[in-house]
Parts: C-alpha cells; sequence; structure tokens
C-alpha cells in the first residue's frame, strides 16, 4: 500500500459524517488539515473523492465505491487488534504442541486439564510426526513447541527447557509363560526381547546400557511402534524395554511386572523445545505450568 493510512482514515470520516467540521471535531486536527489531507488522497488516486454543498460534502461514485474496501480493511484491522488483545489476555488462541505419540499418551493430559481449570478459553493441538518432521513444522510455526527425549538441531535458535527426569524399564506380562529372574548381566540372554528400532531416543539409551555392562541380548522383534511393542509384550511374546511412564499409564499395570535388577538403567531427559520469537502468551503460560508441575 503506497498510500499513508492516515489519509484512509480521515476519507473513513469524511464518508460517513458528510463533514469536514465534524472529522476534524471527532480527529482532534484542524479543518484545514483534514482539507490537505483529502487533497492530497484524490491526487494520488487520481480521482475526486467528495463535492462540496450546501449541506457539507457528498461522495463520488468512486469515493462510494472505495469506502466499500476501506471500510471492511479497518473492520479486519479492528478485528485483528481485538484478537491481539483477546490472545494476550488469554481469552482465546490455541497451543499447538508437537510430541512422540509414545510420551503424549501418558505425559500431556494431566497439564491440559489444569491450564484448561486457569485458561478454559484456550484450545491445544497435538500433533505427533517424528523429530524431523515435528523440527520442520516448529521452523514455520505450525506447530508452537516440540516435547520429546531426544536433542534436535535446526537452522533457527532453538531455546531449551528441561522438564523432568524419565525412568527405563525391563517389563514382561504375567502371560509370559515362564519366570524372568535377571540378577546380572549373563542372563540377559535367556530370554526374547522386543525391542524398539535403532533410529530411537530410546534404543540409543538401551544400547548405551548393554555395551556398558558387557550384554547381549536375544532380539526378536523391534519396531518403532511402542503400542506394537506393549501388545506384543502384553501377549506373552517376551520382554520389552519402556519408559516406566507409559507401563503406569495402561490399564492393566497391575499385569505387567517390571524387572528388577541391580544394574543402573539411564534415564532420558524430557525436554520443551521453542523458538523464542514465535512464542505466543498462552504458549509461555503452559511452558511455565509444564515446569511448575
Amino acid at each position: 500500500m503506497n498510500t499513508d493510512y492516515n489519509l484512509y482514515k480521515i476519507f473513513l470520516y469524511l464518508f460517513e459524517e458528510r463533514s469536514i467540521s465534524k472529522t476534524a471535531s471527532k480527529l482532534y486536527v484542524s479543518q484545514p488539515a483534514i482539507s490537505y489531507s483529502l487533497k492530497e488522497l484524490e491526487s494520488q488516486l487520481g480521482y475526486t473523492l467528495f463535492y462540496r454543498n450546501s449541506k457539507g460534502i457528498e461522495p463520488t461514485t468512486e469515493a462510494k465505491e472505495l469506502y466499500g474496501y476501506i471500510s471492511t480493511a479497518f473492520h479486519i484491522l479492528n478485528d485483528a487488534e481485538e484478537h491481539i488483545k483477546n490472545l494476550n489476555q488469554l481469552n482465546t488462541g490455541t497451543v499447538r504442541i508437537g510430541i512422540p505419540s509414545y510420551l503424549g499418551i501418558f505425559f500431556l493430559s494431566p497439564y491440559i486439564l489444569e491450564f484448561r481449570k486457569q485458561y478454559p478459553a484456550i484450545t491445544f493441538e497435538i500433533i505427533c510426526e517424528n523429530t524431523d518432521k515435528m523440527i520442520e513444522m516448529l521452523e514455520v510455526r505450525k506447530i508452537d513447541m516440540i516435547i520429546d527425549t531426544k536433542m534436535i538441531t535446526s537452522k533457527k535458535e532453538i531455546n531449551k527447557t528441561f522438564l523432568k527426569k524419565l525412568e527405563n524399564c525391563f517389563v514382561y506380562h504375567k502371560n509370559y509363560n515362564g519366570n524372568v529372574r535377571i540378577e546380572k548381566g549373563s542372563d540377559f540372554n535367556k530370554y526374547p526381547f522386543l525391542l524398539p528400532s535403532t533410529n530411537s531416543n530410546s534404543r540409543g539409551k538401551l544400547d548405551e546400557f548393554l555395551d556398558k555392562n558387557n550384554i547381549r541380548i536375544n532380539s526378536i522383534l523391534e519396531s518403532n511402534s511402542y503400542e506394537i511393542l506393549l501388545e506384543m509384550v502384553r501377549q506373552g511374546v517376551g520382554i520389552g524395554f519402556f519408559l516406566k511412564n507409559m507401563i503406569d499409564n495402561q490399564t492393566d499395570k497391575d499385569d505387567f511386572k517390571i524387572i528388577s535388577t541391580s544394574l543402573e538403567i539411564p534415564k532420558m531427559d524430557l525436554n520443551c523445545f521453542t523458538i523464542n520469537d514465535y512464542l505466543t502468551v498462552a504458549t509461555t503460560k503452559f511452558i511455565e505450568l509444564l515446569k511448575e508441575k
């Protein structure tokens, strides 16, 4: 737009008031200033916009056509201003979270419930994609944050907020045929294991544990779907490696048996990743709640 915003504002008042004096009074400027601005706008557009008459001024055909566009534009601007004010007062808005599904299942619900008690007008959108896809979405503002155990890198400056430590565990189900007893590293190779895929952060922690303790295990199935792995363990196919929170979240959690071992199983850091320039008030408040709780 090449024309000064204020010229269009004066035009709107002139059109609606049909008077230079009333427009000057409403805008707290002099009548000569209003007349000068009108001439300037007419010069820029190349049209006469008002004719003078005994009652004041009358819009031309071109002015009537222009008014429809300018009036609509100003209403959109006013709506935008009102929307931003409501965003800042948390009267509207959406928090868009990227999180792996296996984390989202057990982690988010209590925080969203608590947040909506405080700010019932705020809605949530949960996106479960692979980490690389979520980074792309964060960079172009399709999501507001990523919650993950995996460290992420980006072309943009990423802010990391530590949330909590998550425990890993070896677990089997009561449907498993036979007793499971693991007291030392060499006991692991006696049993069949169902493992997360090699490209997952969870598998990285597991491999770190196995290498450190010089342990070999018999992996009979690998998957990047924790839902599949859980169901396979539930059916008694073998022993799984999961976040303890995930097992605690199962409705039949008492049927899962966590293996106790003297060996230290590595934990994982759960972090929230954001780009500071993109943070809305609602997103900032939600991250504060995550850290608080």
